[in-house]
């Protein structure tokens, strides 16, 4: 008798083993409003891949592509008020929100991707910019990069800074104002829709990043490439919901925070391999259409340098009229940008050390 309550409480363990609920994995939701094609769906993926890789199973990122769930310009709020658990964020569609986070897409001469990265990540989590982002019931996990600043038209090519007179331009934040001051007309539009404008003439060229615009096929409706050698583009990155995160286990915002530092290295070298890879493919051409690629002379670069500091100028008052210091941040910024550029220098890059 004895034996066949042993053998009832062991079936009893084992049935009550085999239909215990499992521990459900973590999973957030993650609003993209660019294709799933790329240097940055890649690096987004490879972002998802490891927090999922790292914290065995425990945290999932479902990505949403192409703007499914909110567009370019409601990113902020949706992230802020839990649309989604994260998310891509372009401060330049939220200037006053986003004013300390735009600093890093203002023209300083740097045009190393991995350099600018490693600067804005430092910049952002800065404690001054970590408390502004709270208050929105925002925190920063990393950094992303569009890369430097090109131009691509339809018609007559920018071959110098007196060609971009009377055309009319997609801009892109402070290096839009700048070709406004030297006469060209901008027209708002995101870099999503510029294929379309180029390609009905509502456009004559559009400012982009040499890997996005093959991401977005705009080689199929423009003839020409213009490399202004004037400053990257590094101000948008991942952003997650204060709550969101707070519901996180200690372990699992470890892994955040692990990966956001570690994608910095990942995504500067597959930036700067995508865009090599972006250019020959432009210049050897594509299905038989070729794009004309032109640089502009150092003395023309040197031009929209120096028509840039009015507007760097504009963005320290703006930033300390929203309670920063907006001189010190400049400072600091370009410090980074000098410190990183000598540890690459003197070590090299991460991937080749």
């Amino acid at each position: 008798m004895r034996n066949v309550i042993k053998i009832f409480a062991g079936t009893i363990f084992i049935i009550s083993l085999s239909t215990a609920p499992a521990v459900a994995e973590t999973v957030l939701t993650y609003g993209e409003p660019g294709p799933n094609r790329g240097s940055r769906a890649a690096a987004t993926r490879w972002f998802a891949e490891q927090v999922e890789k790292r914290s065995s199973g425990d945290l999932k990122i479902n990505i949403m592509w192409g703007g499914a769930l909110f567009k370019s310009n409601a990113a902020r709020q949706s992230v802020a008020a839990g649309v989604v658990d994260m998310g891509t964020i372009i401060p330049d569609y939220f200037l006053k929100e986003m004013v300390a986070f735009s600093l890093t897409n203002l023209p300083f001469e740097n045009l190393d991707p991995w350099v600018g990265l490693k600067a804005n990540f430092e910049h952002m989590r800065s404690p001054a910019v970590s408390q502004h982002l709270a208050k929105q019931n925002l925190v920063f996990v990393t950094s992303y990069m569009l890369s430097n600043v090109i131009m691509l038209c339809q018609g007559d090519p920018v071959r110098t800074v007196a060609d971009i007179k009377d055309k009319q331009i997609r801009g892109i934040g402070t290096f839009g104002k700048v070709f406004s001051d030297f006469g060209a007309n901008l027209v708002s539009m995101s870099i999503y829709e510029a294929y379309q404008g180029l390609d009905n003439g509502l456009i004559d060229c559009s400012l982009g990043y040499m890997n996005a615009s093959l991401a977005l096929k705009q080689h199929e409706v423009t003839n020409s490439l213009t490399k202004l050698n004037w400053g990257t583009y590094t101000g948008l990155g991942i952003f997650i919901n204060q709550d969101a995160l707070a519901r996180l286990s200690p372990s699992q915002q470890a892994v955040l925070n692990e990966v956001g530092a570690d994608f910095i290295d990942y995504h500067g070298q597959n930036v700067m391999q995508s865009d090599l890879v972006a250019e020959q493919k432009f210049s050897q051409g594509i299905d038989g259409r070729k794009l004309e690629i032109i640089s502009l002379s150092p003395a023309d670069s040197k031009m929209l340098y120096t028509a840039s500091q009015r507007h760097i100028k504009k963005w320290q008052q703006e930033a300390e009229d929203s309670g920063f210091d907006g001189k010190g941040m400049i400072e600091n910024y370009k410090n980074a940008l000098t410190k990183f550029s000598q540890e690459r220098d003197i070590q090299g890059y991460p991937w080749q050390r």
